[in-house]
């Protein structure tokens, strides 16, 4: 009975308190719940058989003891949770850590206020995930001046239909006459929707198409449609251009983003680009091991060379089912505008990178190493390791190693105009599979802001999940989590408590 009652205890909290940590119910939860409650409500019936032997004296006092026991500590709990919600005191223990918002999403806010920002929390009463949304708002409140609101669902059903609630816990952000809809809200889904509530025009991003580049319309794992959700947040508009007829980048494009194309460039699209770059253009190219496509000769003759090579880093192990080293786990950062707040403890992931060698082309030219692999990182030549299947890279003997650099930027003064350039040696990093791993993000948002000279936006976002993720997928990593990181512990509480009652006996 006594071990019924400890395992169904244990997944029952388990059920719960990941269910309330994360606002998912999903097969883990679920499968805790259902599991927890079955072994306890088979405790209670061996308890009530054993019950018609507590009919002597003793039996009776000894009852007696264990119910005040039981009413004591929930006279207890009772009083320290009404003592804990007068104080005000506040512990955050969610996997997204929502009380403690990052500088971006109160940045924004405080932008938003001086136009009579509200924030409104639709819901039905019972809404267990309630607390969490509660806990996100008033953390914003205490650092940007906002009026918060709270409607139920069933009596303002046409107020909730006027800014299109479906469901219970949605927040409406308004500001002026527009507003934004968020339907879950961990911080950075509202980080979002008070971005897109700035005032302010999106400039256009030319992106280059036709011969084999990262399709930003593309919804699945290798594709970059999450970049262009992003960009499109942050202010920027994508067009397209097919390569093979571009002759001129056209008037009034802010910036040329090249999404590692897998065939030579046409020569007149190089010549354009040559052109754009001499008169002041902005490029950020986006380039991978094992290429040639005619972006590589024109970086390096803007200084920033790179050798048809693969960064291989021992340093970072394996990762994602990636060979040992092929997956660059950085930490190692050059001080500029693009990695501020990068560190060791906030990484990058690079799946299969190649290195830069940088020269300046005239003495006044500024030219950055932003991100470097481990000093024990060497350069492999043997590209059939990046194929699906591809063994290990075996260093050379007396192969040199470095610190490679493998996202580099350059900034030059030609005829009065400025020209910037910024380069990746790998684009997956960016693709809808890494986007959102660790820092991934910050890293290209933060890349392309100073691009086109937008420092002042240059920032850390809210993470979806824990500031500091190991470098796999965000769905793949929570996977790994619940299957693994909660059950072990469990499964070893459970046969420790197992262990203890059997000693007590």
């Amino acid at each position: 009975m006594r071990e019924l009652a400890l395992a169904g205890l244990v997944a029952l909290v388990f059920g719960l308190g990941s269910f309330y940590a994360t606002g998912d119910f999903g097969p883990f939860q679920r499968a805790n719940l259902g599991l927890g409650a079955t072994a306890l409500l088979l405790a209670l019936a061996l308890g009530a058989r054993r019950l018609r032997a507590a009919g002597t004296p003793p039996a009776r006092r000894l009852l007696l003891r264990g119910a005040l026991g039981v009413a004591a500590a929930l006279a207890l709990a009772l009083l320290l949770e009404s003592a804990a919600a007068l104080s005000g005191i506040e512990l955050d223990l969610t996997r997204e850590g929502r009380s403690e918002l990052a500088p971006a999403t109160l940045e924004t806010c405080n932008e938003l206020a001086p136009r009579g920002l509200t924030a409104t929390l639709f819901h039905d009463p019972q809404d267990p995930r309630l607390r969490g949304s509660r806990l996100l708002l008033r953390a914003l409140a205490r650092g940007c001046p906002l009026a918060l609101r709270e409607r139920v669902l069933e009596d303002d059903a046409l107020e909730a239909e006027r800014f299109e609630v479906t469901r219970s816990n949605s927040i409406v952000f308004q500001a002026g006459e527009r507003f934004e809809t968020v339907e879950r809200p961990l911080e950075g889904a509202v980080y979002e929707a008070l971005y897109r509530l700035r005032d302010r025009a999106a400039q256009p991003l030319l992106v280059l198409r036709g011969e084999g580049e990262g399709d930003p319309e593309d919804a699945r794992e290798a594709g970059f449609s999450g970049l262009a959700a992003a960009l499109a947040t942050e202010g920027y508009r994508l067009e397209s251009a097919v390569s093979a007829l571009l002759e001129e980048v056209p008037e009034g494009i802010a910036g040329v983003l090249a999404l590692a194309p897998r065939r030579q460039l046409p020569e007149p699209a190089l010549a354009a680009l040559r052109r754009y770059l001499a008169g002041g253009g902005r490029l950020a190219a986006l380039l991978e091991p094992g290429r040639q496509t005619g972006l590589e000769e024109l970086l390096g003759e803007w200084g920033l060379a790179s050798p048809d090579a693969v960064v291989v880093d021992p340093e970072s192990g394996r990762v994602d089912g990636r060979p040992r080293g092929l997956g660059v786990v950085a930490s190692r950062y050059e001080s500029h505008a693009v990695t501020r707040g990068l560190g060791k403890s906030r990484m990058t992931f690079f799946p299969g990178a190649r290195a830069f060698r940088l020269r300046k082309p005239e003495p006044d030219d500024q030219l950055w190493s932003l991100v470097y692999a481990s000093p024990d990182a060497w350069l492999g030549h043997d590209l059939a390791a990046l194929a699906p299947g591809g063994g290990e890279l075996a260093a050379p003997e007396g192969a040199p190693r470095d610190f490679y650099p493998i996202a580099v930027a350059g900034r030059y003064r030609r005829g009065g105009a400025e020209t910037r350039i910024l380069a990746f040696g790998d684009s997956e990093f960016a693709s809808n599979r890494y986007l959102r791993s660790i820092y991934n993000l910050d890293l290209i948002l933060n890349g392309v802001h100073w691009l086109l000279a937008r420092e002042p936006e240059i920032t850390l976002r809210p993470k979806l999940a824990t500031a500091i993720q190991f470098p796999l997928p965000l769905t793949s990593t929570l996977t790994t989590l619940y299957g693994v990181g909660l059950l072990v512990p469990e499964l070893l509480l459970i046969a420790g408590g197992l262990v203890w009652l059997r000693g007590r006996r």
